[in-house]
């Protein structure tokens, strides 16, 4: 049938046919040609640009351009669309090509900066000399100092400084001391929240965001602009004479906005907490730039995750900062996903920050390498994910925390994390998990530190060595300590609270009890004067006061309770007959 339909047809009809399809075929190749001029063009930067090379500073913006905080734009909510990041040809981080990949293909952080926090357990002057030769041999490439209450403050934070805060000569001597060891110094100062040392004094209550809590300062008001302003002057006055390329402004966990009445009063031109919050970030970068031409402005990432892209546009973010993405987790896909990642892809250069001491529980005193090494680990996996989704992956600040905030106990001291700290270091470097075997780090410290909580290893050669040992050896006696106090059945049935309160037990138990007590005693009382000792060597006494008391008090003061229990069942030869226990009564009132 088809053959006979095709049969009736004429050669001109077909003919006819056979033009019209090529005709058809050449005008869509034509077309597709047009469209694709516009689609495949390449795109090349201005060689003006000074973005384009890491060692040239932003410029400042132009003066007849209208700053961000001193116009009132009403948030746009259209989406932004973003292209790939042009990839700058011959970057160069340290005097290497950027981007430097392992052998796998992993990126290798070319600025390895070690974050010194002086809020807690802040060191001797003469120990940092010795901290920065370490630093060299574990090749640390810079250090991020965070002063907090011990830098010499003048003016108005005069009354606020630690007691035993650093002179300015001292200030300087520690910066010539870095810059003798070839490291690049950033310090860093809260300019938003994290500023409990200056809120929490009556001087500067009525500052703070919300009265109840000394946490974030009231920012929108202008005496506390005047006194963020004042802070960063006074740092980096300082910082410049050493080389200030990075200024670090804090800016992360600021839990209370638009509560205070000048909040309230700005959020009205800014329209949204959110915005408000941009509009101090972006006022305050803005300030160190205009301050500093020659500066970079580094800002923790939490607080700018959590805005709209739109509004991080509006503020012009992206020009202003380099946000620094931080994570202290082992499993880095759950907790910094790539959608975070996303969110702050408009900016051209980023930083990741993981830890290496003071994030593994406020309350952590002993070394738990294997936390910090999985959290290392991990970031080599997100900074290999995400590299060319940016134009430049600066580098890694390696967060060394004292505590979680001003007002926490005391987390590990430096002497304890210091190997933490060189076998995280060399694991970067190498761009790998190492599997537990570090032989640079073994090396270099003469001894193979264990990875598994508490645990030590002797004769290791660093910094504060002596007090790494006595530290966790001080945790396995405490652990020993807490296992007796729990199960001991002669213990809990004769050397009670009942025995405390009343001075009834049996001599028979009590003789026994006595050799239990004083085997756990011994080694502790003598751990205490031997670190108190040690300590002394880096630490100011208060520090040294503090971690024995928050530590150790405790088991120090159980110790001479059943101690005294036990001097006076032995003396006792008569006891009361029952009942002679009153029910235990609650202190707590009614309102």
């Amino acid at each position: 049938m088809l053959r006979g339909f095709f049969g009736r047809r004429s050669r001109s009809a077909w003919v006819r046919l056979i033009y019209l399809c090529i005709v058809t075929i050449i005008f869509l190749f034509a077309t597709s040609q047009f469209k694709s001029t516009t689609t495949h063009a390449r795109f090349v930067p201005e060689p003006s640009d000074p973005r384009l090379h890491p060692n040239s500073p932003l410029q400042a913006p132009k003066a007849q351009e209208p700053a961000a905080a001193e116009t009132t734009k009403k948030p746009s909510r259209q989406p932004h669309h973003t292209t790939a990041k042009p990839r700058t040809e011959n970057v160069e981080i340290n005097g290497e090509k950027y981007p430097k990949l392992s052998p796998d293909g992993n990126l290798i952080p070319q600025r390895r900066i070690v974050h010194l926090d002086l809020k807690g357990a802040p060191y001797k002057p003469e120990f940092f000399t010795e901290l920065f030769a370490f630093f060299n041999r574990i090749q640390a490439t810079g250090i991020l100092l965070e002063w907090e209450d011990m830098f010499p403050f003048k003016g108005r934070l005069r009354g606020a400084i630690n007691k035993n805060a650093y002179s300015m000569e001292t200030v300087e001597h520690i910066l010539q001391e870095a810059q003798k060891h070839h490291l690049q110094i950033i310090p860093l100062v809260q300019t938003m929240g994290h500023l409990e040392w200056i809120l929490k004094l009556e001087e500067f209550a009525h500052l703070r965001e919300d009265t109840r809590f000394p946490q974030v300062i009231c920012f929108s008001d202008e005496n506390a602009w005047e006194l963020i302003k004042e802070m960063i002057e006074e740092v980096a006055n300082v910082h410049k004479k050493y080389g200030m390329s990075y200024f670090h402004i804090g800016a992360d966990e600021a839990f209370q906005i638009g509560i205070c009445n000048a909040s309230i009063t700005q959020i009205k031109k800014e329209f949204t907490r959110e915005r408000l919050m941009l509009w101090h970030i972006a006022r305050t970068a803005r300030f160190v730039k205009e301050k500093y031409p020659e500066t970079q402005v580094l800002a923790w990432h939490d607080m700018l995750a959590s805005a709209m892209e739109s509004d991080i546009e509006d503020y012009k973010l992206t020009e202003l900062l380099q946000p620094v993405l931080w994570n202290y987790a082992e499993d880095l896909d759950i907790y910094l996903p790539r959608s975070t990642w996303m969110i702050l892809r408009n900016f051209r250069n980023v930083w990741g920050s993981s830890a290496w001491k003071g994030a593994d529980g406020p309350a952590r005193y002993s070394t738990n390498a294997n936390h910090y090494l999985k959290n290392h680990e991990s970031w080599i996996k997100q900074f290999t994910m995400v590299y060319k989704d940016f134009e430049v992956v600066e580098g890694l600040i390696m967060a060394g925390w004292s505590r979680y905030d001003h007002f926490a106990v005391l987390a590990e001291t430096i002497p304890v994390a210091l190997p933490t700290l060189a076998m995280s270091m060399e694991t970067m470097i190498e761009g790998r998990p190492l599997a537990g075997n570090y032989p640079v780090t073994s090396e270099l410290l003469q001894c193979t530190p264990p990875l598994d909580l508490g645990f030590t290893a002797t004769g290791c050669k660093f910094p504060g060595n002596r007090i790494y040992e006595l530290i966790n050896e001080m945790y396995q006696k405490q652990m020993q300590l807490r296992t007796y106090r729990l199960d001991d059945y002669e213990l809990n049935g004769w050397l009670s609270r009942v025995a405390d309160d009343y001075s009834v037990s049996s001599h028979w138990y009590i003789d026994k009890i006595e050799n239990m007590i004083e085997m756990h005693a011994t080694p502790l009382e003598q751990l205490a004067d031997d670190l108190r000792f040690e300590m002394e060597r880096i630490f100011f006494k208060d520090t040294v006061d503090e971690f024995i008391f928050t530590y150790l008090g405790e088991d120090l003061e159980w110790f001479n309770r059943k101690r005294e229990t036990i001097r006076k069942v032995s003396t006792s030869q008569t006891f009361p007959k029952r009942p002679f226990i009153e029910s235990a009564k609650s202190e707590k009132t009614c309102t």
